[in-house]
This record gives C-alpha cells, sequence and structure tokens, in this order.
C-alpha cells in the first residue's frame, strides 16, 4: 500500500492522516502533506484505494462501473490503522485526519468510528459533503469544512449540512469558504485554505 510520510522539522508532536480524493493518491493530497510540514504539522498520506482498485483511470469519480462507494468500510479501516501506525512513530502524540472531496467524506466516517476507542484530535474537510451516510456529528472532533463555494464540484450547498449539525451538537466548528473557487485548490486558494486548516490543526492537535 502506498503512503507518503512527511515530518515536520520543527514540530510540536502533533500530525495528521491525509486522504485523497477519488482521482486517486498524488493530487491534491501530495499539497496538503508537503505543505502541513511548513507549519509544524508532520503528515501521512495513504493511498486507500489499495485494496479496492477502481475500474477504469479515473478512480471513483465516476462511479468505478457502479460500484458506488460500497467500499467506504475498507476506506474506513484504512484511515483507522493508519492512525495507530502514525501514533508508533517517534515524537508523535497526537493525531488528526485530514480529507479532500471523496477523501473528507471518508475522513469524517473514520472519525465516527474512532470516537469510543482512539479518537481523532481534530478533522478537517476540503470540499468534502456527506455522501448520502448518516453522520452522527457529536461524535466528531473539532471540526473544520473548507469550500470553493458554488463553483465548487462539490457546492457550498452540499458542505453546509454538515457544518450546521456540527454547531446544532455543539462540536467546535469552524468554516472557510474561498468564493468562486476551484475544487482542486490551486494556486492562491490552496495556500489560504492549507493555512487556514494549519492554525485550526495547531489549536486542537
Amino acid at each position: 500500500m502506498r503512503a507518503e510520510f512527511c515530518r515536520a522539522a520543527h514540530g510540536f508532536g502533533g500530525a495528521a492522516i491525509v486522504l485523497h480524493g477519488c482521482g486517486g493518491f498524488s493530487t491534491f493530497d501530495h499539497r496538503i502533506v508537503s505543505d502541513l510540514p511548513q507549519y509544524g504539522i508532520s503528515t501521512l498520506d495513504v493511498d486507500y484505494f489499495a485494496l479496492t482498485p477502481p475500474v477504469g483511470t479515473k478512480g471513483f469519480c465516476n462511479g468505478a462501473g457502479g460500484r458506488g462507494f460500497d467500499d467506504f468500510g475498507v476506506w474506513t479501516q484504512i484511515a483507522l490503522d493508519a492512525e495507530a501506525k502514525l501514533l508508533t512513530l517517534p515524537g508523535i502524540h497526537h493525531a488528526g485526519i485530514v480529507g479532500w472531496s471523496l477523501g473528507g467524506g471518508v475522513a469524517v466516517q473514520a472519525a465516527i468510528a474512532a470516537h469510543a476507542t482512539r479518537p481523532f484530535a481534530a478533522l478537517i474537510g476540503f470540499s468534502t459533503g456527506a455522501f448520502g451516510a448518516q453522520t452522527d456529528a457529536s461524535k466528531l472532533p473539532p471540526t473544520m469544512l473548507l469550500s470553493g463555494g458554488n463553483t465548487d464540484a462539490i457546492p457550498l450547498k452540499d458542505t453546509l449540512p454538515l457544518y450546521r449539525t456540527l454547531k446544532a451538537d455543539h462540536v467546535p466548528a469552524a468554516l472557510f469558504v474561498y468564493p468562486h473557487g476551484s475544487h482542486d485548490w490551486p494556486g492562491r486558494q490552496g495556500r489560504e485554505g492549507i493555512a487556514h486548516a494549519a492554525a485550526f490543526l495547531r489549536r486542537f492537535l
């Protein structure tokens, strides 16, 4: 299984699992993994598609030949196993989870599953919707959601229900919207989004 670990040169013991989008490993997730260590946050990017290879060359972005999201349980377990591995590494004491697009949906489900035993310290979701899953937001850690607005492939209207549920359940939550942004979080949009995510992680890790 492919994975990429980047250790912060001057960290404080905080780290984050990073989960890619529907297109697969080493897309915007690679930028998150390489940029967060500049803020003192070590990162572990995991190819959670490794045990459920999609049909075709576009990952699960087009439904993977009708399989849909039946593999969410496998992906969630991989994220939990990655957290367990991350916390065994020297100098790592606290773990958060960061997901982009489909990875954001997986991150939400992993954080709920981890709640009772080894909870994540914080959750970050870039361009994240619920993907039809039932979400018990009361079991989520402090959460920041980031959206590219109405021009995001997962538009703001699909992110707001989770944010409102978090607030209603009194979970510490933040929302960052980059107006007229792109789903791929390029250039300045990506820099600003990652900076906001890093500040949130540093607060709660």
